[in-house]
């Protein structure tokens, strides 16, 4: 299943985020599908993969102390057209 994680943090703990990124390592069964940085500051958004409910919990976890972390399961627009199509009767 697709994640979209949308990761928020205040200034005074920016050097702590950027010191996060830098050990950013995913566990087994996460797999990265890309990462974006709002240039503005303050904003990190992380489209990543997973099956595994622990290997979700063990790449959150670690930031919950300097950031919060907004997560939804999310899929491909087009897999949702053909989804809800196949629904209609």
């Amino acid at each position: 299943m697709l994640f979209l994680s949308t990761s928020t943090w205040q200034p005074e703990n920016s050097q702590e985020v950027i010191d996060h990124f830098k050990k950013l390592r995913p566990p087994a069964g996460v797999n990265i599908k890309n990462q974006w940085v709002d240039i503005s500051g303050g904003r990190y958004f992380i489209l990543y993969e997973t099956e595994d409910s622990k290997a979700f919990a063990e790449f959150n976890l670690p930031w919950s102390d300097v950031c919060f972390i907004d997560s939804c399961p999310v899929m491909e627009s087009t897999e949702f057209v053909k989804l809800m199509s196949s629904r209609e009767g």
